[in-house]
């Protein structure tokens, strides 16, 4: 129980087969340094998982809360607002199943930019790459969040100017669910929306439409990479630029050009990056240089299936990698 004056900070975990990393993942929050004057409420909820995923849970006991709910009730939106509606704390932080707290100081770090500003809104943390993650996805990863700023900064990106009326700043969209926060007292005002994809990045624009700061917390960092397959991968794409243009209307598909000649160049990166990669063994350098051909095809693939089949119901279960994995 909490002693008085005390508050919580809740960490929330969306949880389908994801035994690999989840001991980790639970380990490293329960393992936190905490603000002073805050308590841990680790939250997680299983959406009919088959692996051993409900019983590494369990094995917790009354360190975290635990609920159920059947697979077919989960979505990205819908799931998370549930989460933030009944969570204790003052903050909601959101973690994936996969992602691994960095050190002990995460938690501290990815709620700091609450108390640079009561108008930071929603919060950011960096994305690691894990060791022997997919050229493609690494090196992405690595450039994505390198642009942000240094590692040691806290960044405020707005939507409108600082000094009102002046100019608009549409630059600042990403956001990511893999590793961030939210203000609990703004969530009726701006919830997540219920979308099948892409829900962070709703609320990243919500939120600055609606005046409020984002904040990118760099030190609140966790090791995370997706593991696909190449057609996972081409599916993940097209999931990923439906739920772009569903949330934000980002619309982007390849030219025909594109289609023929675009993966040439990023596989040349990608191979060039995987060579120089002293964390890939001589092995895993050869495998990821041959594959580069077929992640980069795979992209585009999925990019231009989701601009011609966005409004295809029928189509979008086929091609979908989150319907694919959804119980039948």
């Amino acid at each position: 129980m909490s002693g008085p004056g005390k508050d919580y900070l809740t960490v929330f975990v969306p949880v389908y087969n994801g035994e690999k990393y989840l001991r980790s993942c639970i380990d490293a929050v329960l393992e936190q340094e905490l603000p002073e004057g805050f308590e841990l409420e680790l939250l997680i909820i299983d959406s009919g998982s088959t692996d051993t995923s409900v019983e590494i849970v369990r094995s917790y006991g009354e360190k975290l809360t635990f609920l159920q709910i059947p697979n077919s009730e989960f979505g990205h939106g819908k799931t998370r607002q549930y989460a933030a509606t009944i969570a204790k704390g003052t903050f909601v932080v959101y973690l994936t199943q996969d992602a691994t707290p960095a050190d002990r100081y995460w938690l501290r770090h990815m709620v700091e930019p609450f108390f640079v500003t009561p108008s930071v809104g929603c919060v950011f943390g960096r994305q690691i790459p894990r060791p022997f993650a997919v050229p493609i996805i690494k090196r992405e990863i690595i450039g994505v969040f390198g642009q942000f700023g240094e590692a040691d900064q806290i960044v405020l990106q707005r939507r409108g100017s600082l000094a009102p009326g002046k100019f608009e700043n549409n630059g600042n969209g990403f956001f990511s669910d893999v590793n961030s926060a939210i203000r609990k007292d703004l969530n009726a005002k701006i919830p997540f929306r219920d979308l099948k994809y892409a829900e962070d990045q709703a609320l990243a624009e919500d939120m600055l439409s609606q005046g409020y700061l984002k904040a990118y917390a760099p030190q609140g960092a966790v090791l995370h990479s997706n593991e696909y397959t190449v057609s996972e991968y081409k599916k993940r794409m097209f999931d990923e630029y439906c739920g772009l243009y569903a949330s934000v209307g980002y619309d982007a598909s390849p030219s025909r050009r594109a289609l023929v000649y675009g993966w040439i160049k990023p596989t040349l990166h990608d191979i060039g990056f995987t060579l120089r990669d002293r964390q890939y063994t001589p092995y895993v350098k050869l495998k990821y240089s041959l594959l580069s051909v077929g992640y980069n095809i795979a992209k585009l693939q999925g990019m231009h299936l989701a601009r011609k089949y966005r409004g295809d119901i029928d189509s979008h279960t086929k091609l979908s990698l989150e319907q694919s994995r959804k119980v039948k």
